[in-house]
């Protein structure tokens, strides 16, 4: 497997929260005495998914790439992944480490913490929707309009179909 385009720690960085004998002790799967770098790899991209998951609402990929406690973060998921990679239970240390984080980023998932030293996305509403409910209709079918999205913003107003009320049947 290869490493996703962004990531948010390194093989390195694991190795200096584990160890590099550590790394190799987890991550030696055909027991040549040399960490695979495929579950490396694979501990670090699930670290920045699961960051992703929780963080990309508020904060995009490039801005969390530059953060260091994003970067230790990332290093401790990476380094919780690769522990249980065998069903093996982590080490409490570590354990106790990533239900911290977990906590933090639920957090930050729902605004009520703000990763220090970054700012948040520019404009976090959608910019354009294709989804309208058409009133007209008693069943108010939910339709579809195709259009081609962009990220930026609209200087067309939007035609809105008022609400009209229907009759109960």
């Amino acid at each position: 497997m290869t490493l996703l385009a962004i990531t948010y720690c390194t093989q390195t960085d694991m190795e200096r929260k584990l160890g590099e004998k550590g790394v190799i002790e987890f991550a030696d799967h055909d027991n040549d005495h040399v960490a695979d770098t495929d579950v490396v790899d694979d501990a670090i991209n699930q670290a920045t998914e699961e960051l992703d998951a929780y963080a990309t609402q508020r904060y995009t990929q490039t801005q969390l790439a530059t953060s260091t406690l994003v970067t230790r973060w990332a290093t401790v998921l990476a380094c919780y992944f690769l522990t249980t990679n065998r069903g093996n239970p982590p080490p409490e240390s570590l354990a106790s480490e990533f239900a911290r984080i977990m906590a933090l980023l639920v957090q930050v998932a729902s605004g009520e913490y703000q990763i220090p030293g970054l700012s948040l996305r520019s404009d976090m509403r959608p910019t354009l929707s294709n989804l309208r409910i058409d009133r007209r209709y008693i069943q108010s079918k939910a339709r579809v309009e195709q259009a081609i999205s962009t990220n930026t913003p609209t200087t067309q107003k939007q035609h809105k179909i008022e609400d009209i009320p229907t009759t109960n049947l």
